[in-house]
């Protein structure tokens, strides 16, 4: 019987607790670790430690998107050439990799939430990278039955090379016990114990749909009715939206946070209006 593999490498933007793929990675990276394997990293900027991971930066220069995509793309296959791993499992579009996680699904179904349109050479790019990650890369895991569905249907994948891992959730962070503190918590932002607050959580506004949920806020007759927002995207756009309907003053926004699981436990109600997300850590 063949040993399993044991020197691994793991191709991911840099990890964190504050994003929803972020958090994905860095669980991953933590459990292959306990698990005795001999656990590397290559991302693109400095990473926080983690016990029992080598982490490898790639210095890239600040590039316009579309060049960045392919000169990354280049620097990956440099590196894991030079590396005799067991295996290399990627969680960015590159083409050097033994296993594909679909962590966000897939461009092309993206694209078609929003009318089909690949203009721009950015999204060809990324369409060009998908064909040939999909046909070239033995074993691609999706994180839900729809993204392993457009995969295999938009780009002709075999269902057997598509498995379906389910991101992971933490039942001891996202405990009903955390509502004890829902006063205290909503008192750091100036929240009375009576305001109904809705709970927005995401990174990437446009695409998880934030336009909708400010517009939602308008539509409430309760002026005292409050949005938190938590995560990182283009705010000053969605702030002179909010201003234009009348309720930028009852939006509150914390940017990305580690702690995101004490303003779940503050708020009334959280919503997800986003216009794709295979399965959203929300």
């Amino acid at each position: 019987m063949s040993r399993p593999p044991r020197k691994l490498l793991v191709i991911a933007r840099p990890y964190s607790y504050h994003g929803g793929v972020e958090r994905a990675t860095a669980e991953l990276l933590r459990a292959l670790a306990d698990h005795g394997y001999d656990v590397h990293l290559l991302s693109v900027r400095q990473q926080p430690a983690l016990a029992g991971v080598v982490v490898h930066r790639l210095a890239l220069p600040s590039l316009p998107a579309s060049v960045r995509l392919l000169v990354f793309v280049a620097a990956t296959r440099r590196f894991v050439a030079r590396g005799g791993w067991d295996l290399v499992q990627s969680h960015e579009r590159t083409l050097c990799q033994q296993v594909y996680r679909a962590g966000e699904g897939c461009h092309r179904g993206y694209l078609a939430t929003r009318g089909g349109s690949a203009r721009g050479l950015y999204h060809r790019l990324v369409l060009a990278l998908e064909r040939r990650i999909f046909a070239g890369t033995p074993a691609i895991a999706a994180i839900a039955r729809r993204g392993k569905r457009e995969i295999e249907t938009l780009y002709g994948v075999a269902s057997e090379k598509v498995s379906v891992v389910y991101n992971g959730v933490d039942l001891e962070r996202f405990h009903p016990r955390n509502r004890a503190a829902r006063i205290s918590v909503r008192e750091e932002i100036g929240l009375g114990a009576a305001a109904w607050t809705t709970l927005f959580v995401g990174s990437g506004f446009e695409r998880k749909g934030l336009i909708t949920a400010v517009e939602a806020l308008a539509a409430l007759g309760d002026r005292d009715s409050r949005l938190v927002v938590i995560g990182r995207g283009h705010r000053a756009t969605h702030e002179a939206h909010a201003a234009r309907l009348g309720v930028a003053e009852r939006i509150v926004w914390l940017g990305p946070r580690p702690d995101v699981e004490r303003w779940y436990a503050a708020a009334d109600v959280a919503v997800l209006p986003t216009r794709y997300e295979p399965f959203g850590n929300v």
